[in-house]
């Protein structure tokens, strides 16, 4: 199967790559290594200087075609007018595989595109209305109607996602996909390490947020459950990973002496991080995934989380699930650490289904969705 890769390759070059940066890497590569499979990258003119990629991009060892295009250009053209096609610079490929919501305009070459999420287009989530807020809005449906338009293979990461699609934009559910997104396997190796790996001291417990102090991240409940435990003179901190804040959260965490902000922590960092925590307190509004609840699992860490949007799809019954009410975390927490066989009981079954989240059976299931669609 000959596969011609097109997406936007700053995700490929980013030293601190985000979710779906992870995921075009890890499935474009996973492609790429399946005996019979030819894979190249379609690029604009602008991210393939001397018709190379850049060595920092995870897909530099892959063969390239370039568009006469750059990237900017191409997007605003592509997307208003639909096109011009352009199969003649990726003739004789099978598909022309977009890992990551881009749109590309083709009339003859089958395109498959993954959409991770659009929390911007959900009429259930609250919504900026300045008009900045609202062009990008009117591009993205735009973009995605055109996706949806064209693709022979729509993929998605869940089948909550799934079905958001086919609600806004009617499109037909037996031609969507769900690959699901993977979790590397440093954090199911961390998960035979002891307690203490990460070097922090092991007389400090902690709970562990991860991607930052904002509202879609629920770092308002975050830091609601923090005052709590301020209040009851607990010994248990709150650990946040990542740098998306916004400054009301980062103002109030300030005044708060049991929250640590961490910022960007590599993976090689996060998971022993992961496995060190009493859980993970994912208290997210929405995710069309869930990937640190899964990295959290796969670490043999037991998961405080919300139930709504995609989290239980991937969590399951493994999960604790608490309601919007502060309290109802607090009192989770304090039955998680003082009933060490529940906590035990939580870190084996929720490795266990991790493994359907490792990259190699999600690539497994872009190749079959490939295969299936003929």
């Amino acid at each position: 199967m000959k596969i011609s890769v097109f997406t936007d390759l700053r995700f490929t070059e980013c030293q601190t790559p985000t979710g779906v940066g992870k995921h075009i890497a890890h499935m474009v590569q996973g492609l790429a290594n399946i005996e019979g499979n030819r894979v190249s990258v379609l690029a604009t003119r602008d991210q393939a200087p001397g018709n190379k990629l850049r060595p920092a991009s995870t897909l530099s060892s892959l063969p390239v075609s370039r568009l006469p295009l750059p990237w900017k250009a191409a997007d605003v053209l592509w997307t208003l007018t639909g096109g011009p096609a352009v199969d003649n610079y990726c003739r004789g490929a099978d598909w022309v595989y977009c890992p990551k919501n881009d749109f590309v305009p083709l009339r003859h070459t089958r395109l498959a595109v993954t959409i991770h999420g659009a929390h911007e287009l959900d009429p259930q989530m609250p919504q900026p209305m300045d008009v900045r807020a609202r062009l990008n809005r009117a591009r993205r449906r735009l973009s995605y109607r055109r996706i949806i338009e064209q693709a022979s293979l729509v993929l998605t990461v869940s089948n909550f996602l799934k079905y958001q699609i086919v609600d806004w934009f009617g499109c037909d559910e037996n031609k969507i996909a769900v690959v699901g997104n993977g979790v590397e396997q440093k954090f199911f190796a961390v998960a035979d390490q002891p307690y203490g790996v990460s070097g922090r001291s092991t007389d400090s417990p902690y709970l562990l947020s991860v991607g930052g102090l904002n509202d879609i991240d629920g770092g308002d409940r975050v830091l609601q459950v923090a005052k709590l435990l301020g209040r009851m003179n607990s010994k248990i901190r709150i650990v946040v990973a990542g740098c998306q804040h916004e400054k009301r959260h980062l103002d109030l965490a300030a005044e708060l002496g049991n929250v640590e902000l961490l910022g960007y922590i590599p993976t090689e960092r996060l998971a022993p991080l992961m496995r060190d925590a009493q859980a993970l307190l994912f208290l997210t509004r929405y995710e069309t995934f869930g990937i640190a609840a899964a990295e959290a699992m796969a670490a043999g860490t037991p998961v405080i989380t919300c139930g709504g949007t995609a989290v239980p799809e991937i969590v399951g019954d493994i999960g604790l699930y608490v309601s919007e009410d502060p309290e109802d975390a607090i009192a989770k927490i304090s039955q998680l650490t003082a009933d060490q066989q529940l906590h035990q009981t939580l870190r084996i079954a929720g490795r266990k289904r991790a493994e359907e989240f490792a990259w190699g059976a999600c690539v497994g299931r872009l190749n079959a969705a490939f295969s299936k669609a003929g």
